[in-house]
């Protein structure tokens, strides 16, 4: 076994997550600093969760309930990830330090369940913006309680480190939240170093043990074990006489890899399963006496993805995001036909993803080595199956957003008959890992944290490459430049593009296909970009009112494209296009709603689809296919049954089951018209699942059924994916990477 210590100073932390290039396997001599102050911090007697705790009704509905709080926003999936934990410090207050990266975001409090008594956030009638270094009155989503998103702009070009502060001194209805930005003031506040001791250094702290700073209150030390095994250990702040960081009241602590430990002192064993290999420990210390510390470890460790398909002489991404404290990454390809890698320029090293290239059919076996020669060194490896794909002349791809089997399931129960989406034999699965979550999704336990966005998701159908949460068509991680989406690529082949969605234009899915943005929260700039740039023929989808401008209608027309608001402008506006178009002449935009469309059957003071004359999903399809139809070089169109996802955020089955069906009935229209066209590839399939939906028992034709749900969040949990007409074979069977789409649609768009 050898200990090694991290040396290389990361730009920012954050614990537990995805790090690269953070070790050299070099083991270097810690050079103690002077004690410049006693440690005179009250010494913890007991472990204490804080008001927030679980109360003792929930404990007995589910004695293993987490009522841990957590950041939860669209920069983490708003997932409860071990980097996000707020731990607490005493007398009411909660703590956490937590890196984000430059971008528009929106987020909440609240434990891995959003229970209502944990779900915190700003009061309705305040001003939702954070303002920094400014106390925040919150509030508890409970009885007659509400609150709204809070939203913060990291402004910065690099990733900031942010200290959150919850105050429920005072009462938890209404805690109070502080954010400060630590970044510009990132010092060691130690008067005494820590160390990790434990059964594999036989209890002794010395300098190869220390926890070296790694920025913003964030230390970091490696271990590398050379079998699997139990392994118990303590953090000891200084040698003689050192606080003692571990578990309290005889209750054993067993870290594993994912989770966040609340530590504290003077603390018992603690304990971890682990596999051969490097691990790294990380804490969080904001100086002597801390109450209370977390804790955690992940393995360094490859992730080279999943299995994946696609088309000869297609520049197929692979992709090493999921790894682990990587500091060097090498591929090899094996197989029986001749691959051709290249580097990603837009990524930092450029060896971090490759581009592979096969100009015949087959299977080869792509392999990534991380940590080459060091002793952290580890591999992985993933199938790549190029498959014949012809040319098709047109392309849909449908998305229900949040669409899982369980969904499906529930519709069909209701239904009380198979649903147009399972009639068919050419069905296979999706993987759905982002760019911050590959790898993860597999831990046991806590792999449920991490899933991925709409934003990321689409991305990654739309360009094949995965990227960050929230990210829009950008290279992130790498150097933010546009990544070229599979519409913008049929425009360059002279086709017709468009998108379709019952959410609003700009929102993640579509914006995705046809914008490009850093944050998917920034409608104004998406909209810009969609309409100014990227410039799809046809969009037909809801309205988004910023600060009181309908700036998706505002970007359209300033582009020059016909506008219309209503299904009755819709179909006369349409009447008086040229019976035919090169892609240059039509741009077209139905923007329906007062601030986005309703659920078909409308939500509290919604106004329902008939009060506003908005057309269905179906017809909007219809309308959609008839416009870019005129184009003899053919056309790509994105068509999104958005609301599927809204309804399961909301843990409404009603409403679920009639945007499923809705998207059922357009997927049934849409892939009949591509059979009898014969020139056409239809592709249905889902971003992501909403809600871990389970269905408990059906109730008969027209009667919801009985059902379950995980909380009101999405799921990593693989989709289904249908295809029809031209190249309907490519997905059956198979369980692939959701980049696979984009392969699948390039090829299609490149036979000849």
């Amino acid at each position: 076994m050898q200990i090694r210590n991290v040396t290389k100073v990361l730009s920012s932390v954050l614990l537990a997550s995805v790090v690269i290039g953070c070790s050299d396997d070099t083991e270097v001599v810690y050079i103690t600093s002077p004690i410049t102050a006693p440690i005179t911090a009250s010494i913890a007697d007991r472990i204490d969760l804080g008001p927030f705790k679980c109360t003792d009704a929930e404990l007995a509905e589910d004695a293993a309930k987490d009522c841990r709080l957590y950041i939860k926003g669209s920069m983490n999936s708003w997932s409860s990830r071990p980097e996000a934990q707020l731990h607490y410090q005493g007398e009411g207050e909660y703590i956490a330090l937590f890196s984000m990266k430059p971008g528009d975001y929106s987020f909440k409090i609240s434990d891995p369940n959003w229970s209502a008594e944990r779900d915190l956030a700003i009061g309705q009638d305040a001003n939702a913006g954070v303002v920094f270094d400014t106390t925040m009155e919150l509030q508890r989503k409970y009885d007659d309680f509400s609150n709204q998103n809070m939203d913060i702009t990291v402004a910065n070009d690099e990733d900031q480190v942010y200290r959150f502060t919850l105050d429920s001194s005072e009462g938890i209805n209404n805690p109070t939240l502080k954010i400060q930005n630590i970044t510009a003031f990132d010092a060691d506040d130690l008067t005494k170093p820590m160390y990790l001791v434990g059964t594999f250094n036989d209890w002794t702290a010395s300098e190869r043990d220390v926890f070296s700073y790694t920025g913003a209150g964030n230390y970091q030390v490696q271990v590398t074990f050379e079998k699997a095994g139990t392994v118990s250990f303590n953090v000891h702040q200084g040698i003689t006489d050192p606080l003692v960081y571990g578990s309290l009241d005889n209750k054993p602590i067993t870290l594993t890899e994912g989770a966040s430990s609340l530590t504290t002192y003077p603390g018992g064993k603690m304990s971890a399963q682990i596999e051969a290999g490097t691990y790294v420990f990380s804490l969080s210390v904001l100086g002597d006496g801390q109450l209370a510390i977390p804790l955690s470890i992940a393995k360094v460790k490859a992730v080279a993805g999943h299995d994946t398909i696609t088309a000869a002489n297609v520049a197929t991404n692979l992709t090493a995001d999921g790894s682990r404290f990587a500091s060097s990454f090498d591929w090899v390809t094996r197989g029986d036909m001749e691959v051709v890698l290249s580097d990603d320029n837009t990524q930092t090293p450029a060896t971090k993803r490759q581009l592979a290239s096969a100009d015949s059919l087959g299977r080869y076996t792509v392999t990534l080595t991380t940590n080459q020669g060091l002793a952290s060194e580890s591999s992985a490896s993933h199938d790549v199956d190029v498959i014949e794909i012809k040319k098709a002349k047109n392309i849909v791809m449908m998305i229900g957003d949040g669409m899982g089997y369980e969904q499906i399931a529930i519709t069909r129960a209701y239904k009380g008959e198979a649903l147009f989406l399972e009639s068919g034999k050419h069905r296979g699965e999706i993987k759905t890992a982002n760019a911050d979550t590959l790898g993860y999704e597999d831990l046991p336990d806590v792999g449920g944290n991490y899933y991925t966005d709409s934003a990321s998701a689409g991305t990654a159908m739309a360009t094949g490459r995965k990227v960050l949460t929230g990210t829009i068509s950008q290279a992130y991680p790498g150097n933010g430049s546009d990544l070229k989406t599979v519409l913008e690529y049929a425009q360059s082949l002279g086709k017709s593009i468009g998108i379709v969605a019952t959410s609003h234009c700009v929102h993640a899915t579509p914006a995705s296909f046809a914008a490009h943005g850093p944050t998917r929260n920034d409608f104004a700039a998406l909209s810009k970009s969609m309409y100014g740039e990227v410039k799809p023929n046809v969009t037909l989808c809801g309205s988004k009112q910023v600060d009181g401008v309908d700036v998706i209608s505002a970007e359209a027309t300033k582009s020059g494209y016909t506008v219309v608001k209503t299904k009755m402008d819709l179909i006369s506006a349409v009447a008086a296009l040229p019976a035919s178009d090169d892609g240059t002449g039509i741009f077209f935009a139905g923007i329906f709603g007062e601030d986005e469309i309703p659920f078909v059957l409308p939500l509290g003071e919604q106004k329902s689809y008939e009060t506003q004359d908005i057309p269905q999903l179906n017809e909007m399809t219809d309308v959609a296919i008839e416009i870019l139809s005129k184009n003899p070089n053919g056309f790509v169109l994105m068509v999104e049954g958005s609301q599927i996802d809204f309804a399961g955020h909301n843990n409404d089955e009603e409403r679920m089951i009639h945007e499923t069906l809705a998207f059922d009935k357009t997927v049934e229209a849409v892939a009949l018209w591509a059979e009898n066209s014969g020139d056409t590839m239809v592709i249905a399939t889902a971003d992501h699942e909403t809600g871990g939906l389970q269905l408990q028992k059906s109730n008969g034709v027209g009667n919801v059924p009985e059902v379950t749900w995980l909380w009101g969040s999405h799921t990593n949990a693989d989709v289904p994916i249908a295809s029809w007409g031209i190249n309907s074979h490519a997905f059956v069977g198979r369980t692939v990477e959701n980049t696979a789409i984009y392969n699948v649609m390039r090829g299609a768009l490149d036979a000849q």
